[in-house]
């Protein structure tokens, strides 16, 4: 057992006995302990050694004891516990005689401060007709008559008491050689100046240290933006802001908001704390710090904003254990960052207990956060405490809800890479993707079981890039180990392969009509790095190619009415060929100016409707060229390099950039309309799905987006980061969207998608 052992039996409790009734009146001389400690309420107790009184300290946190006035009465008593500390090179600490009533417990409850921390806590059964039943942790033992007990009273324990007559015990601790140099109490020092409002001591009484932070917060937190530039993250200026790092980055305040969590939460015990970076990281160790004094040492962990993407690729820093969780934060307000912590632990199949936020907005969103997910939410501070209100109503949350059904985790993901790799594809019945592992997954689209498999040669940790393309019960894609491959979609055996390249990253164009495929090609060769070539379907033999300088990591996009294919490529260009026969039709040679490379690594779009092709770029540019020219028609320049394929919906593009925005273009005006702030960097391209916009961003969040008023109707948080373009399968009303670490969410909206037609 871990939290008992059975030191001696046999002991001869007659004379031990017969001292403690021949002083029956001493039962009732000290009735602090069942009158103030609620758990204890039917016992008596007569204190042999107690604590010296310290005003200044908890009376868990003081180290010092002595013996009482009544112990006088009990030198058989004080002999059997002194005999037996010296023969366990010991010491004597605190030391009682308890009886608990007939038919009656002691409360479940833990022991908590830095005298229990160092110290053993013993048993010794004088009288117990029935045994004497004591739980601690998840274990159970029943002690009998002149039996000694070690056990362990910093886990949960509780006692009971089974007989009809009072159960007496020995309850003593010990404090072993190895740790006395540790139970030393600090000097008694006179009382200090009045504290100021800003300033708190760590030796606060409960009632002032509380009243005091509310002081400092509102002091040195609440940043006014009359007198200081504040900025929001979508670039405009906030009236206010509560920034808990000023209060943080102070030892005394952090200490005392330490004080004030285990102050709120010790009797929750057990659990263990985690937090989001960067705002929960010092007070998550303040916290851990104290558990160790108060003698409660509690496991930590902290989740990332992103997943590392070298060495172990943690998303989560620490270890998780199996106790409950108290995830702490600095504030709640709409609870994306308590959600991201809710997500990533669900991967691990763990719930949040209770989450502690110092200052609680009472906003509506976080109002919504914890009931849809019913976790309750403790804070010693709200927002009406403090002079701040928001300028303008806060919307309401949104209605639209998600929920995973399921989700597939393919092994031996590329951290490091944090970019589109290989987009997801379903034909109704099964999905198809790529992995950094090298394997083609085909899936069931309903339950996510594995169909087939398919492995590509190349040992490097790339690999499938490439999004699979299905047409006629054939899937095709390209690999790092430079080939092209074509599969039968039933059984993933091989149909052929093309290897005329040393690594493929582009993703596949069919065109149906002409029997051909369209992908770029790299080379290990200087000075012909890439190409753009045309395959047969029904072989893969080369029917044309075109070569580039640089390396053609990007897809080509092809126009069945025009019988045109695009290709962007490193070499700073955009290509336009005859799909037919590859003769070059113009080519585009993108900015690339300020030392910015302007190469194209993405599908371009064509705008139909105008004759037009658009396409991102690494400059940071959205270009808009005219399909019979070549010619720039117009342009804008975004704050980062652009890596999405663009959207073309009517009148309207959409195109995700690293500066975290998605851009929703005019094509009739040639204006950007509007600028989608996603908290992230967006690399997967936006799709039109079942009526609405869908993109995913580097945050994990998901978002839904009306074409009719471009607004976000809708979110959905993911583990890891949305570089991949989302698909939806309407035969099962299932979304499904696969995150940079080869991770594949089944996903459905509640209210379930309207006027949806098709795969797409």
């Amino acid at each position: 057992m871990k939290f008992f052992r059975l030191v001696r039996s046999g002991i001869d409790i007659a004379p031990l006995l017969a001292e403690v009734r021949a002083q029956e009146q001493t039962w009732l001389i000290n009735t602090n302990r069942q009158d103030k400690i609620r758990v204890q309420r039917d016992t008596n107790t007569i204190f042999i050694r107690g604590a010296v009184r310290r005003p200044d300290l908890q009376i868990n946190d003081n180290q010092e004891s002595r013996v009482t006035d009544v112990s006088r009465l009990f030198p058989k008593a004080i002999a059997f516990m002194a005999g037996f500390a010296n023969e366990m090179n010991s010491q004597l600490s605190r030391a009682t005689i308890v009886r608990l009533k007939p038919k009656s417990q002691v409360f479940r409850h833990t022991d908590v401060g830095s005298y229990y921390f160092i110290r053993d806590r013993y048993h010794l059964v004088l009288y117990s007709t029935a045994g004497s039943v004591l739980i601690s942790g998840d274990e159970q033992v029943r002690m009998q008559e002149g039996e000694l007990w070690w056990f362990n009273n910093k886990q949960y324990h509780a006692a009971y008491n089974e007989s009809d007559e009072w159960r007496v015990h020995y309850i003593f601790d010990l404090l072993p050689a190895a740790y006395t140099h540790l139970a030393v109490n600090p000097i008694l020092l006179p009382s200090a100046s009045p504290v100021s409002s800003s300033r708190v001591d760590t030796q606060l009484t409960p009632p002032s240290r509380k009243q005091s932070l509310l002081s400092a917060i509102r002091d040195q937190a609440i940043l006014r933006g009359d007198t200081e530039r504040l900025i929001g993250p979508k670039g405009t200026p906030y009236r206010w802001m509560i920034d808990m790092r000023r209060i943080f980055m102070q030892a005394s305040l952090l200490s005392a908001l330490a004080d004030l969590f285990w102050e709120m939460c010790a009797d929750r015990m057990p659990f263990q704390v985690g937090g989001m970076e960067v705002a929960a990281i010092p007070l998550l160790a303040a916290i851990l710090m104290k558990s160790m004094a108060r003698g409660t040492p509690v496991n930590g962990f902290i989740v990332r904003k992103e997943r590392k993407t070298y060495g172990a690729g943690n998303l989560v820093e620490g270890t998780v254990t199996d106790a409950p969780i108290i995830i702490v934060d600095d504030i709640l307000n709409s609870g994306g960052s308590l959600e991201k912590v809710r997500v990533v632990l669900e991967q691990e199949n763990k719930k949040i207990a209770l989450a502690f936020v110092l200052v609680d907005y009472h906003s509506p969103k976080g109002k919504a956060w914890r009931e849809k997910n019913r976790i309750p939410v403790l804070a010693p501070f709200a927002l009406s405490d403090f002079d701040v209100v928001f300028r303008k109503p806060e919307q309401p949350p949104l209605n639209t809800l998600f929920h995973n059904v399921w989700n597939f985790a393919s092994p031996d993901p590329n951290f490091f890479h944090r970019v589109p790799k290989s987009f997801p594809a379903t034909d109704g019945k099964r999905i198809y993707f790529g992995s950094d592992c090298g394997i083609l997954w085909c899936l069931d689209a309903n339950n996510g079981s594995v169909v087939w498999t398919f492995k590509v040669n190349d040992q490097a940790h790339k690999n499938i890039w490439s999004s699979p393309t299905i047409h006629d019960g054939r899937v095709f894609f390209g690999s790092y180990d430079g080939n092209v491959y074509c599969l039968d979609a039933e059984t993933g055996s091989e149909v052929w392969r093309f290897i005329g390249a040393d690594w493929v990253g582009s993703s596949p164009a069919l065109a149906p009509d002409l029997g051909l495929l369209f992908i770029g090609l790299e080379f290990a060769v200087e000075g012909k790095r890439g190409s753009i070539v045309a395959l047969a379907l029904d072989d893969g033999k080369k029917v044309w190619e075109h070569r580039t300088k640089r390396y053609t990591h990007a897809s080509p996009a092809y126009w069945p009415e025009r019988q045109l294919v695009a290709c962007g490529s490193n070499d700073n260009e955009m290509f336009l060929f005859d799909a037919g026969t590859g003769a070059l039709r113009w080519r585009f040679e993108t900015r690339s100016e300020g030392g910015m490379k302007g190469s194209i690594r993405h599908a371009p779009a064509f705008d139909v409707k105008r004759g037009k092709v658009i396409t991102g770029c690494a400059d940071g540019y959205i270009y808009i060229i005219d399909v019979e020219t070549g010619k720039e028609v117009w342009s804008f320049r975004t704050d980062n390099t652009i890596y999405t394929v663009p959207l073309v919906v009517d009148d309207t593009a959409y195109v995700g950039s690293t500066d975290k925005h998605l851009y929703v273009v005019d094509l009739e005006q040639h204006i950007v309309k509007k600028k989608i702030y996603a908290g992230s960097k967006i690399f997967g391209p936006a799709r039109l799905l079942a009526g609405r916009i869908y993109f995913g961003a580097c945050n994990g969040i998901i978002y839904e987006i009306d074409p009719a008023t471009v607004e976000v109707t809708a979110t959905h948080q993911l583990p890891d980061a949305v570089t991949n373009a989302l698909i939806y399968n309407s035969e099962n009303g299932y979304f499904y969207a696969l995150t940079y670490v080869n991770q594949l969410f089944a996903i459905t909206r509640s209210p379930k998608p309207s006027g949806a037609h098709g795969l797409t």
